[in-house]
């Protein structure tokens, strides 16, 4: 078994460039709920957070290791991946006037 480092998002997300990208799809997602208390805000944050994190472990432990780039390729494609399914039900939701 080999070791395990604990993942620090915040610092994996300043290091790779990616924390914006990350901010801006936390306000879409907030935009796409609508109106929630501060509480159910900060959750759905969190949660988005601890799926991003799950996700770079599991393709770290995939590959075996990861560097810088590796995971700022996971981390673009895990929020790109996410706003496409956001910009999908918006469509299907009827955003039609």
């Amino acid at each position: 078994m080999g070791p395990t480092v604990k993942l620090d998002l915040t610092t994996i997300l300043q290091a790779t460039g990616e924390l914006q990208h990350f901010l801006d799809l936390g306000a879409v997602r907030l935009r796409a709920e609508g109106q929630l208390p501060e509480e159910a805000s900060e959750e759905l944050i969190f949660s988005m957070a601890d799926e991003l994190e799950d996700h770079l472990r599991m393709m770290r432990d995939r590959q075996g290791s990861a560097s810088i780039g590796d995971l700022r390729v996971w981390t673009r494609a895990w929020i790109d991946e996410r706003l496409e399914v956001l910009a999908r039900k918006s469509v299907q939701g009827g955003d039609r006037g």
